[in-house]
């Protein structure tokens, strides 16, 4: 068993499969895997919500319920600090580091800070 010495070590970048190519170093690290496997579990989630008429459902589910929540809290953030129709366009860029903030944290495991 692995115990953490310091509050900062869970921000460590390590390598964990080392891959370099002249200069350029595209090593797989603890932070990548930690991608891969949001992007993973999102697109599950999001093909889960998919009837089997590929469409989504009319009437949506818990999930669907909550995930829409989350969208209009972020969209109406940001709408009402931006006062100009441009605030819509940073909505994409805004949601996205929420999402990772949020969701990406796997408590004294690792944390992502994208």
């Amino acid at each position: 068993m692995k115990y953490i010495t310091s509050p900062l070590e869970q921000f460590q970048v390590l390598p964990i499969i080392p891959i370099r190519l002249g200069f350029i170093d595209i090593s797989i690290t603890n932070e990548t895997i930690i991608i891969l496997l949001l992007i993973i579990l999102t697109s599950i989630y999001v093909f889960s919500l998919i009837g089997k008429d590929e469409t989504f459902h009319i009437i949506p589910n818990r999930w669907q319920s909550i995930i829409e929540i989350i969208y209009k809290l972020i969209l109406s953030l940001v709408v009402d600090n931006i006062r100009d129709k441009k605030g819509v366009l940073f909505f994409p860029l805004v949601f996205s580091i929420f999402y990772i903030c949020n969701f990406g944290v796997i408590a004294y495991e690792f944390t992502s800070k994208m």
